[in-house]
């Protein structure tokens, strides 16, 4: 059974665990709506002064939890309470504002976990960038516990086949450049260090929201798999909502929702595999 999601939660946006203001509805609301199935965790500073260098601690209630344990981090504003104001002044020429702060905790990120997710906290209320993140947040928790027990070349390229959909959503040049790469995962020795590099290969695509574009392109794809099946009445019609969608006349869930009632008339083993189905519009998240 997979285990849900860890989402660290960094400064004020310290979730459920470590007492976010009971008068915070708005910021409640969305960490309900965005972690109401995952672990959420107290990220980076053990004090409430604002290091010149984040120090990377997370904790829950029981135990102290690394980096790169966490399957993503919201990063919120610093902020602080009137009392502890005097107690930071003479921190502030080191650390003058909290953007600076934010910057410096999403570089250190980048540097030395690449593959975590990172959304601030007031991306949260773009949908398309909480959907997004969201989608990361699963796909990384479901990789990682993958990697937690005993790797096999089969199940990599079961993991990877799955999602080949949302990947080709996200980005169609790095979709075309991983497949390559997991084919080739015989010429490794250790899969432990093919996983590290697959990890960061596939998380730097999902990092990338995917486009109305590559969501056609994807999309006819899976059209591709039941096309001599389908009625030429069918056929015309999938085209055209696909088209409509491309135009903006329609919404995501309009060709996605007749592609499948075309897959439950004409059932494909592979197709009903894929996380793209689950993943989108909306339906996972």
């Amino acid at each position: 059974m997979m285990r849900t999601p860890k989402i660290g939660i960094s400064e004020k946006l310290t979730a459920f665990q470590v007492g976010l203001q009971e008068d915070d509805m708005s910021t409640q609301e969305l960490l309900t709506e965005l972690a109401a199935e995952a672990q959420c965790i107290a990220v980076d500073s053990a004090t409430v002064i604002p290091l010149p260098i984040p120090r990377f601690i997370y904790t829950t209630i029981n135990k102290i939890q690394q980096p790169g344990d966490l399957n993503g981090l919201i990063i919120g504003h610093y902020s602080m309470s009137e009392d502890l104001k005097t107690d930071i002044a003479e921190h502030r020429e080191i650390h003058p504002d909290t953007r600076k702060y934010q910057a410096l905790l999403k570089t250190r990120m980048a540097e030395q976990y690449p593959w975590i997710p990172l959304i601030e906290s007031e991306q949260l209320t773009n949908s398309a960038l909480r959907e997004n993140f969201i989608i990361c947040v699963s796909a990384l928790n479901e990789l990682n516990q993958l990697g937690k027990r005993k790797l096999t070349r089969h199940t990599l390229i079961d993991f990877h086949s799955r999602y080949k959909l949302v990947l080709m959503a996200h980005n169609q040049p790095k979709y075309r450049e991983i497949g390559p790469f997991v084919a080739n995962i015989h010429q490794w020795k250790d899969l432990d260090d093919f996983f590290i590099v697959y990890r960061k290969k596939l998380m730097a695509i999902l990092q990338q929201p995917a486009s109305c574009e590559n969501h056609v392109n994807a999309m006819m794809h899976i059209q591709g798999y039941f096309n001599r099946q389908q009625t030429a009445e069918q056929r015309s019609e999938l085209c055209q909502v696909i088209h409509d969608y491309r135009q903006g006349r329609l919404p995501l869930s309009a060709p996605l929702t007749l592609l499948k009632k075309y897959l439950s008339e004409y059932p494909n083993n592979y197709l009903l595999t894929q996380k793209y189905f689950m993943f989108y519009p909306n339906n996972y998240i």
